[in-house]
Protein backbone atom coordinates (compact mmCIF):
# COMPACT_ATOMS: atom_id res chain seq x y z
CA UNK A 1 0.00 0.00 0.00
CA UNK A 2 1.11 3.57 -0.72
CA UNK A 3 0.67 4.60 2.92
CA UNK A 4 2.84 1.77 4.19
CA UNK A 5 5.64 2.78 1.82
CA UNK A 6 5.80 6.45 2.68
CA UNK A 7 4.57 6.49 6.29
CA UNK A 8 5.27 2.94 7.47
CA UNK A 9 2.94 0.25 8.74
CA UNK A 10 1.07 1.27 11.89
CA UNK A 11 2.17 4.90 11.70
CA UNK A 12 0.35 7.79 13.36
CA UNK A 13 -1.08 8.80 9.99
CA UNK A 14 -3.48 5.85 9.98
CA UNK A 15 -4.70 6.21 13.56
CA UNK A 16 -7.65 8.06 15.05
CA UNK A 17 -9.07 9.22 18.38
CA UNK A 18 -7.16 8.60 21.62
CA UNK A 19 -4.45 6.45 20.07
CA UNK A 20 -3.76 9.05 17.40
CA UNK A 21 -3.57 11.81 20.01
CA UNK A 22 -1.17 9.75 22.12
CA UNK A 23 1.12 8.98 19.19
CA UNK A 24 1.01 12.54 17.89
CA UNK A 25 1.85 13.95 21.32
CA UNK A 26 5.32 12.44 20.96
CA UNK A 27 5.93 14.44 17.80
CA UNK A 28 4.60 17.59 19.43
CA UNK A 29 6.97 16.96 22.33
CA UNK A 30 9.89 16.84 19.89
CA UNK A 31 8.88 19.51 17.35
CA UNK A 32 8.93 22.65 19.48
CA UNK A 33 10.07 26.23 18.76
CA UNK A 34 13.38 25.30 20.42
CA UNK A 35 13.68 22.44 17.94
CA UNK A 36 13.20 24.83 15.02
CA UNK A 37 15.95 27.09 16.40
CA UNK A 38 18.33 24.15 16.87
CA UNK A 39 17.65 22.81 13.38
CA UNK A 40 18.13 26.26 11.85
CA UNK A 41 21.62 26.39 13.33
CA UNK A 42 22.44 22.82 12.30
CA UNK A 43 21.08 23.35 8.80
CA UNK A 44 23.02 26.57 8.30
CA UNK A 45 26.25 24.83 9.33
CA UNK A 46 25.60 21.92 6.97
CA UNK A 47 24.88 24.22 4.02
CA UNK A 48 28.00 26.27 4.75
CA UNK A 49 30.04 23.07 4.86
CA UNK A 50 28.53 21.91 1.57
CA UNK A 51 29.13 25.29 -0.09
CA UNK A 52 32.84 25.04 0.63
CA UNK A 53 32.98 22.07 -1.76
CA UNK A 54 31.27 23.92 -4.64
CA UNK A 55 33.72 24.90 -7.36
CA UNK A 56 33.35 27.01 -10.52
CA UNK A 57 32.95 24.97 -13.69
CA UNK A 58 31.81 21.92 -11.72
CA UNK A 59 27.99 21.90 -11.85
CA UNK A 60 26.12 19.64 -9.44
CA UNK A 61 22.56 18.42 -8.99
CA UNK A 62 21.04 20.57 -6.26
CA UNK A 63 18.29 18.09 -5.43
CA UNK A 64 20.85 15.42 -4.50
CA UNK A 65 22.91 17.91 -2.52
CA UNK A 66 19.83 19.07 -0.63
CA UNK A 67 18.82 15.51 0.27
CA UNK A 68 22.28 14.89 1.70
CA UNK A 69 22.39 18.18 3.66
CA UNK A 70 18.91 17.62 5.11
CA UNK A 71 19.77 14.07 6.17
CA UNK A 72 23.06 15.26 7.69
CA UNK A 73 21.07 17.89 9.60
CA UNK A 74 18.38 15.59 10.94
CA UNK A 75 20.24 12.42 11.94
CA UNK A 76 22.49 13.93 14.65
CA UNK A 77 19.64 16.06 15.98
CA UNK A 78 17.53 12.89 16.29
CA UNK A 79 20.32 11.15 18.20
CA UNK A 80 21.26 8.84 15.32
CA UNK A 81 24.93 8.17 14.51
CA UNK A 82 25.78 9.98 11.29
CA UNK A 83 29.10 9.18 9.66
CA UNK A 84 29.31 10.62 6.12
CA UNK A 85 28.90 7.20 4.50
CA UNK A 86 25.84 6.52 6.66
CA UNK A 87 24.36 9.91 5.78
CA UNK A 88 24.82 9.28 2.06
CA UNK A 89 23.21 5.84 2.25
CA UNK A 90 20.23 6.98 4.30
CA UNK A 91 19.75 10.05 2.09
CA UNK A 92 19.54 7.79 -0.98
CA UNK A 93 17.09 5.44 0.73
CA UNK A 94 14.85 8.19 2.08
CA UNK A 95 14.84 9.90 -1.31
CA UNK A 96 13.91 6.61 -3.00
CA UNK A 97 10.93 6.18 -0.66
CA UNK A 98 9.70 9.70 -1.27
CA UNK A 99 10.33 9.65 -5.01
CA UNK A 100 8.61 6.34 -5.73
CA UNK A 101 5.80 5.83 -3.22
CA UNK A 102 3.04 7.05 -5.57
CA UNK A 103 4.20 5.88 -8.99
CA UNK A 104 3.94 2.64 -10.94
CA UNK A 105 7.06 0.90 -12.18
CA UNK A 106 10.70 0.55 -11.14
CA UNK A 107 10.59 3.63 -8.89
CA UNK A 108 7.90 2.00 -6.77
CA UNK A 109 9.93 -1.20 -6.47
CA UNK A 110 12.94 0.84 -5.36
CA UNK A 111 10.74 2.70 -2.87
CA UNK A 112 9.47 -0.53 -1.29
CA UNK A 113 12.98 -1.98 -1.13
CA UNK A 114 14.32 1.18 0.48
CA UNK A 115 11.43 1.19 2.93
CA UNK A 116 12.20 -2.35 4.10
CA UNK A 117 15.85 -1.50 4.61
CA UNK A 118 15.04 1.68 6.50
CA UNK A 119 12.56 -0.16 8.72
CA UNK A 120 15.16 -2.80 9.63
CA UNK A 121 17.75 -0.10 10.34
CA UNK A 122 15.40 1.98 12.50
CA UNK A 123 14.20 -1.07 14.48
CA UNK A 124 17.85 -2.00 15.11
CA UNK A 125 18.50 1.51 16.45
CA UNK A 126 15.60 1.14 18.87
CA UNK A 127 16.87 -2.25 20.07
CA UNK A 128 20.36 -0.83 20.53
CA UNK A 129 19.00 2.14 22.49
CA UNK A 130 16.95 -0.11 24.76
CA UNK A 131 19.81 -2.55 25.22
CA UNK A 132 22.40 0.09 26.06
CA UNK A 133 24.45 -0.56 22.91
CA UNK A 134 23.68 2.92 21.61
CA UNK A 135 24.53 5.93 23.74
CA UNK A 136 21.29 7.89 23.80
CA UNK A 137 21.01 11.56 24.63
CA UNK A 138 17.90 12.19 26.78
CA UNK A 139 15.12 13.97 24.93
CA UNK A 140 16.29 13.07 21.44
CA UNK A 141 13.95 11.40 18.96
CA UNK A 142 15.69 8.05 19.47
CA UNK A 143 15.21 8.36 23.23
CA UNK A 144 11.55 9.41 23.00
CA UNK A 145 10.59 6.67 20.55
CA UNK A 146 12.59 3.97 22.35
CA UNK A 147 10.61 4.73 25.53
CA UNK A 148 7.23 5.09 23.81
CA UNK A 149 4.44 2.93 25.25
CA UNK A 150 0.88 1.98 24.45
CA UNK A 151 -1.99 2.94 26.77
CA UNK A 152 -1.61 -0.32 28.71
CA UNK A 153 2.04 0.38 29.47
CA UNK A 154 3.58 -1.95 26.88
CA UNK A 155 6.58 -0.62 25.01
CA UNK A 156 6.02 -0.18 21.31
CA UNK A 157 7.61 -2.99 19.37
CA UNK A 158 11.00 -2.09 17.84
CA UNK A 159 9.28 -2.04 14.45
CA UNK A 160 6.58 0.38 15.62
CA UNK A 161 9.07 2.64 17.38
CA UNK A 162 11.34 2.53 14.34
CA UNK A 163 8.50 3.65 12.07
CA UNK A 164 7.79 6.53 14.45
CA UNK A 165 11.47 7.50 14.40
CA UNK A 166 11.58 7.50 10.60
CA UNK A 167 8.53 9.76 10.52
CA UNK A 168 10.67 12.42 12.19
CA UNK A 169 13.53 12.17 9.70
CA UNK A 170 11.74 11.39 6.42
CA UNK A 171 9.58 14.56 6.20
CA UNK A 172 12.68 16.73 6.58
CA UNK A 173 14.30 15.07 3.57
CA UNK A 174 11.12 15.85 1.58
CA UNK A 175 12.14 19.52 1.84
CA UNK A 176 14.63 18.73 -0.96
CA UNK A 177 11.71 18.98 -3.40
CA UNK A 178 10.96 22.50 -2.17
CA UNK A 179 14.66 23.40 -2.40
CA UNK A 180 14.79 22.36 -6.07
CA UNK A 181 11.84 24.61 -6.92
CA UNK A 182 13.24 27.42 -4.78
CA UNK A 183 16.46 27.47 -6.81
CA UNK A 184 14.54 27.88 -10.05
CA UNK A 185 12.45 30.65 -8.52
CA UNK A 186 15.55 32.46 -7.24
CA UNK A 187 17.08 32.38 -10.71
CA UNK A 188 14.03 34.21 -12.05
CA UNK A 189 13.57 36.55 -9.10
CA UNK A 190 16.72 38.72 -8.84
CA UNK A 191 14.97 41.28 -6.63
CA UNK A 192 14.11 38.67 -4.00
CA UNK A 193 17.48 36.94 -4.35
CA UNK A 194 19.27 40.21 -3.66
CA UNK A 195 17.02 41.07 -0.71
CA UNK A 196 17.64 37.66 0.84
CA UNK A 197 21.40 37.84 0.21
CA UNK A 198 21.41 41.26 1.89
CA UNK A 199 20.02 39.72 5.09
CA UNK A 200 16.33 40.61 4.79
CA UNK A 201 14.82 37.86 6.95
CA UNK A 202 11.26 39.02 6.24
CA UNK A 203 11.91 38.58 2.52
CA UNK A 204 13.42 35.16 3.21
CA UNK A 205 10.37 34.00 5.15
CA UNK A 206 7.98 35.32 2.51
CA UNK A 207 9.95 33.62 -0.26
CA UNK A 208 9.89 30.25 1.55
CA UNK A 209 6.15 30.49 2.12
CA UNK A 210 5.53 31.28 -1.54
CA UNK A 211 7.59 28.24 -2.57
CA UNK A 212 5.36 26.06 -0.39
CA UNK A 213 2.21 27.65 -1.81
CA UNK A 214 3.26 27.60 -5.44
CA UNK A 215 4.85 24.13 -5.44
CA UNK A 216 3.11 21.83 -2.92
CA UNK A 217 4.71 18.42 -2.35
CA UNK A 218 1.53 16.51 -3.23
CA UNK A 219 -1.55 17.70 -5.17
CA UNK A 220 -4.13 16.06 -2.89
CA UNK A 221 -4.57 14.45 0.52
CA UNK A 222 -7.27 11.84 1.10
CA UNK A 223 -8.99 10.19 4.06
CA UNK A 224 -11.72 7.58 4.43
CA UNK A 225 -14.82 8.36 6.50
CA UNK A 226 -15.31 5.92 9.39
CA UNK A 227 -19.00 6.79 9.59
CA UNK A 228 -21.54 8.46 7.34
CA UNK A 229 -21.42 12.21 7.72
CA UNK A 230 -22.00 15.58 6.13
CA UNK A 231 -18.84 17.23 4.81
CA UNK A 232 -19.40 20.81 3.65
CA UNK A 233 -22.94 19.94 2.58
CA UNK A 234 -21.98 16.68 0.83
CA UNK A 235 -23.33 13.36 2.14
CA UNK A 236 -20.30 11.08 2.56
CA UNK A 237 -21.15 7.42 3.36
CA UNK A 238 -19.15 5.24 5.73
CA UNK A 239 -16.04 4.10 3.88
CA UNK A 240 -16.27 6.96 1.42
CA UNK A 241 -13.28 9.13 0.62
CA UNK A 242 -12.87 12.80 1.39
CA UNK A 243 -10.18 14.46 -0.72
CA UNK A 244 -8.44 17.72 0.15
CA UNK A 245 -7.44 19.50 -3.06
CA UNK A 246 -4.07 20.81 -1.87
CA UNK A 247 -3.01 22.33 -5.17
CA UNK A 248 -6.45 23.81 -5.85
CA UNK A 249 -6.69 25.35 -2.39
CA UNK A 250 -3.23 26.88 -2.62
CA UNK A 251 -4.08 28.26 -6.08
CA UNK A 252 -7.66 29.33 -5.43
CA UNK A 253 -8.16 32.72 -7.19
CA UNK A 254 -10.74 33.60 -4.55
CA UNK A 255 -7.87 33.89 -2.06
CA UNK A 256 -4.73 34.24 -4.19
CA UNK A 257 -4.64 36.94 -6.88
CA UNK A 258 -3.06 35.63 -10.09
CA UNK A 259 -2.32 32.36 -8.28
CA UNK A 260 0.07 30.89 -10.87
CA UNK A 261 2.44 33.84 -10.54
CA UNK A 262 5.32 33.43 -8.08
CA UNK A 263 5.00 36.43 -5.77
CA UNK A 264 6.47 36.32 -2.24
CA UNK A 265 4.98 39.73 -1.48
CA UNK A 266 1.73 37.87 -0.73
CA UNK A 267 3.32 36.97 2.61
CA UNK A 268 4.73 40.37 3.57
CA UNK A 269 1.53 41.46 5.30
CA UNK A 270 -1.05 39.70 7.44
CA UNK A 271 -0.83 35.89 7.71
CA UNK A 272 -3.03 33.94 5.29
CA UNK A 273 -6.62 33.19 6.23
CA UNK A 274 -6.81 29.77 7.93
CA UNK A 275 -7.62 27.06 5.44
CA UNK A 276 -6.28 28.91 2.40
CA UNK A 277 -2.66 27.67 2.65
CA UNK A 278 -2.51 23.89 3.10
CA UNK A 279 0.74 22.55 1.53
CA UNK A 280 1.13 20.16 4.46
CA UNK A 281 -2.51 19.64 5.30
CA UNK A 282 -5.10 21.69 7.12
CA UNK A 283 -6.96 21.76 10.40
CA UNK A 284 -5.65 21.65 13.96
CA UNK A 285 -2.07 20.65 14.74
CA UNK A 286 -2.77 18.89 18.03
CA UNK A 287 -5.99 17.03 17.36
CA UNK A 288 -6.04 16.58 13.60
CA UNK A 289 -3.79 14.99 11.00
CA UNK A 290 -2.06 18.21 9.96
CA UNK A 291 1.73 17.87 9.84
CA UNK A 292 3.20 19.07 13.16
CA UNK A 293 6.52 19.90 11.47
CA UNK A 294 5.56 22.90 9.35
CA UNK A 295 7.75 25.26 11.39
CA UNK A 296 10.69 22.89 10.89
CA UNK A 297 9.95 22.70 7.15
CA UNK A 298 10.08 26.49 6.90
CA UNK A 299 13.34 26.70 8.85
CA UNK A 300 15.04 24.06 6.69
CA UNK A 301 13.78 25.66 3.49
CA UNK A 302 14.77 29.15 4.59
CA UNK A 303 18.34 28.10 5.34
CA UNK A 304 18.65 26.42 1.95
CA UNK A 305 17.30 29.51 0.20
CA UNK A 306 19.64 31.76 2.20
CA UNK A 307 22.67 29.73 1.11
CA UNK A 308 21.54 29.63 -2.53
CA UNK A 309 21.05 33.40 -2.57
CA UNK A 310 24.45 34.06 -1.00
CA UNK A 311 26.26 31.70 -3.35
CA UNK A 312 25.23 33.38 -6.62
CA UNK A 313 24.49 30.06 -8.27
CA UNK A 314 23.70 29.90 -11.97
CA UNK A 315 21.45 27.46 -13.82
CA UNK A 316 23.18 25.92 -16.87
CA UNK A 317 21.03 24.89 -19.82
CA UNK A 318 18.95 21.87 -18.77
CA UNK A 319 15.49 20.33 -18.78
CA UNK A 320 13.57 22.12 -16.02
CA UNK A 321 10.17 20.91 -17.19
CA UNK A 322 7.87 19.42 -14.55
CA UNK A 323 5.57 16.44 -15.05
CA UNK A 324 2.54 17.49 -13.00
CA UNK A 325 1.06 13.99 -13.35
CA UNK A 326 3.90 12.61 -11.25
CA UNK A 327 3.75 12.61 -7.44
CA UNK A 328 5.84 14.15 -6.05
CA UNK A 329 6.74 16.43 -8.95
CA UNK A 330 10.06 18.21 -9.43
CA UNK A 331 12.13 19.61 -12.31
CA UNK A 332 13.32 16.72 -14.47
CA UNK A 333 17.00 17.64 -14.19
CA UNK A 334 16.94 17.80 -10.39
CA UNK A 335 18.14 21.39 -10.98
CA UNK A 336 21.73 21.49 -12.14
CA UNK A 337 23.52 24.49 -10.61
CA UNK A 338 26.97 25.99 -10.96
CA UNK A 339 28.88 28.50 -8.88
CA UNK A 340 29.36 31.82 -10.65
CA UNK A 341 33.16 32.00 -10.90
Amino acid sequence: MIGDVIFGRGSVHGLDDARHHRYKARYLELLTPATADALRSRSRQQWEQAARTWEPDRPFVLFDQAAYVLTATMLPWAGIPAEPSDVARRARQLTAVLDGFAVVGPEYVRARTARRRLDRWAAALIRAARGGRLQVQPGTAVDVMAQAREADGRLLTPQQAGVALLNIVRPAVAVAWFVAFAAVALAHQPYWRDRIAAGDDAALGAFAQEVRRRYPFVPILAARARAGQDVLGIDVPAGGYVVLDVYGTDHDPAHWTDPDRFDPSRFRGAPPVPGTLVPQGGGAYRTGHRCPGEDVTLVLLEEAVRRLALSHLELPEQDLSVDLARVPARPRSGVLVAVDG
